[in-house]
């Protein structure tokens, strides 16, 4: 194939990829969190002010101000619109990011990031909280660009090892700061990160002349944001909320098994995808000298990825979603191997053969399942639109408690939390509270929709 025939596809991919994403976040409603944030910022008299109701959440919940800010401007916005646009650039962006990680990649190379793309579709087990949840997506998609920025800057500049200046360590002091402060496990990996790539470099020339100005600036930029955001005194109150069945090394045992088969029944395929290419690139190379400089960008976000995600054993309890920096780290180093395999290690008919005819495989599954389930997110609008325009009627009226219908269980999509952010029978369920609080009513009580007859 021609190069210029491989940038048109190249390019052509991206814009599907953007366009898909797109497509889905305009059909995810605003849900939970949304309605409590977006009710909280309808009261900034202006755009400060949304900065002056983030230092509250700092003093009072938590020290993810960068995500809540972000957060914050989108709702401030009063236009879905416009965060659906965004977010879907920034899922793109990471895609990029991962791609330019892959140090073994040929020039506009087709395989390579359509199995990134695929990497982020269909191997994210929360991607309905962490992509097309705006409040999560500023929480996890957002701020997880972030970070693998810093992640994508630092290795192109420790690769050519020539950069210096007041204005690389400005920007990898600001990237530093930024990354270190969006959430507590993933910018634990990324602070591991800086922390192996200055013990590399050290290693490599067994002197601390050697490391440059800029690789300190990142890292002390990555432990400023960090101590910025542990030190926020709401964590304190979130901390004395959880509740744990252990105390003392027990919580600890209780925590460690708890991630280990999170990861087990989330990531294993992912997982066992990443050694069992680990294994390919040993047995070619080799020699374990051989193996660890071949494989040395897969290895380290291998590492990055266990880091993360058993730097939650810190706290007491953790969703699904605080999983997902370590899950782009897992899924960088997959691309990093696999990038090598194709590109470097394995040049055999049958390898070529079996890589292509994988990915292919499996952009055929993924865009069966995205039609799929792009079908139930459009009905689950729906039912969330028809349901918002009853309640804000209702609203207008005397009866201050009011039924609304349940979603159909028909229709449920892991690309969708919206099962998990209805609301019940139980008036007094928080979602429930979430609702009549919005709409200015005393309740608002869930009944089955398929006893439903208002509308």
């Amino acid at each position: 194939m021609s190069e210029k025939l491989r940038k048109m596809l190249f390019y052509i991919l991206i814009a599907a990829n953007f366009f898909m994403v797109m497509i889905y976040e305009f059909l995810t409603p605003n849900m939970t969190d949304d309605i409590i944030y977006g009710d909280i910022v309808a009261e900034a008299t202006s755009f400060f002010d949304l900065f002056a109701q983030e230092f509250d959440h700092y003093i009072n919940h938590s020290g993810r101000n960068i995500a809540h800010i972000i957060l914050r401007m989108f709702l401030y916005t009063g236009n879905k619109a416009i965060f659906n646009v965004a977010a879907s650039i920034v899922f793109v962006l990471i895609s990029i990011l991962i791609y330019l990680n892959v140090f073994h990649r040929k020039k506009y190379d087709l395989r390579v990031y359509q199995a990134i793309v695929i990497l982020m579709w269909l191997f994210d087990p929360a991607i309905s909280n962490t992509v097309f949840w705006e409040t999560g997506a500023c929480n996890y998609l957002f701020t997880g660009a972030i970070m693998m920025t810093y992640i994508t800057v630092f290795r192109i500049f420790a690769r050519d090892d020539n950069k210096s200046g007041a204005g690389v360590i400005a920007l990898m002091t600001i990237l530093g700061v930024l990354s270190g402060w969006c959430n507590e496990n993933s910018s634990g990996g990324v602070i591991f990160f800086s922390m192996l790539m200055l013990f590399y470099k050290f290693r490599e020339k067994k002197d601390f002349k050697s490391v440059s100005p800029w690789m300190y600036a990142g890292l002390i930029g990555n432990l400023t944001g960090f101590a910025i955001m542990i030190l926020s005194p709401g964590n304190g109150a979130r901390a004395e909320g959880a509740e744990e069945e252990h105390t003392g090394i027990m919580a600890i045992m209780a925590r460690f098994l708890k991630i280990t088969l999170n990861i087990k029944d989330y990531y294993l395929v992912s997982l066992l995808v990443f050694i069992v290419i680990a294994i390919a690139i040993f047995y070619r190379t080799g020699t374990f000298s051989k193996f660890i400089d071949s494989a040395r960008g897969m290895l380290l976000f291998g590492l990055m990825f266990l880091a993360t995600c058993y730097a939650l054993i810190a706290v007491p309890e953790s969703q699904l979603r605080t999983y997902y920096g370590a899950g782009l780290f897992l899924m960088t180093g997959i691309a990093a191997g696999f990038g090598f395999m194709v590109n470097e290690g394995f040049r055999e008919d049958l390898v070529q053969i079996i890589a292509t005819s994988l990915v292919a495989i499996l952009s055929i599954i993924f865009v069966l399942t995205y039609v799929e389930e792009g079908a139930n997110l459009a009905r689950i609008k729906r039912e969330f639109d028809e349901r918002d325009a009853y309640l804000a009627e209702a609203a207008k009226g005397e009866e201050m408690v009011v039924e609304a219908p349940m979603l159909r269980p028909l229709w449920e999509s892991r690309f969708s939390m919206a099962y998990v952010s209805d609301i019940c029978e139980d008036k007094f369920n928080w979602i429930n509270m979430t609702y009549s609080e919005h709409y200015k009513l005393d309740y608002v009580i869930g009944v089955d929709r398929e006893e439903w007859d208002k509308y």
